[in-house]
């Protein structure tokens, strides 16, 4: 008996009880939104009558900050820029940065921020993030690449780091930079 069915009457059969089960689902459950769905108006605007949107104010209003007030855009006053600003800016050395990009070779300020990031890892004990940061600096110096003697400055660096790092820098922990 069973070898006279064959795979398209099986299919068959499990699609027909697949729509019936769902039909008989749909209809049973769905019955109110079925009926209003057939029976609306052509020009009902509401899909769905027993649908009632609600606003619920779970959080409440905003609350001002003390101290805090809000002014109207007319009421707020701003200065023309002037290049005389950006003389002001200074770097941590308190060298003015224009002034520092107009007299310092791309290898001086190579070296100048590397000696940075030396500075923040003096009491840092963390040999490889330290070459990790000092991989990606160097890297974002790599458009200078003709103008940067990179051994001389990676000894350069290696030698400042000697003195201030809690860990010995090597220059074979540097190779591969630009490769």
């Amino acid at each position: 008996m069973l070898s006279s069915i064959s795979w398209q009457h099986y299919i068959a059969a499990i699609i027909i009880l697949t729509v019936s089960f769902y039909g008989y689902v749909i209809l049973r459950y769905y019955q109110q939104e079925i009926s209003s769905l057939l029976n609306r108006k052509q020009n009902s605007p509401n899909l769905f009558p027993n649908a009632h949107p609600l606003t619920t104010n779970i959080m409440g209003p905003a609350k001002m900050d003390n101290g805090v007030s809000l002014s109207k855009s007319e009421e707020l006053y701003f200065a023309d820029s002037s290049t005389d600003e950006a003389e002001s800016v200074t770097t941590i050395q308190d060298t003015p940065v224009s002034d520092y990009q107009n007299h310092y070779s791309p290898s001086q300020e190579l070296e100048f921020e590397a000696g940075n990031l030396i500075a923040a890892f003096q009491d840092i004990d963390n040999k490889h993030e330290f070459i990790t940061l000092l991989r990606i600096l160097i890297d974002s110096y790599k458009r200078f690449k003709d103008e940067i003697d990179l051994p001389v400055t990676l000894n350069r660096i290696v030698e400042i780091s000697k003195e201030r790092l809690m860990f010995p820098l090597l220059l074979t922990d540097l190779q591969g930079t630009w490769a």
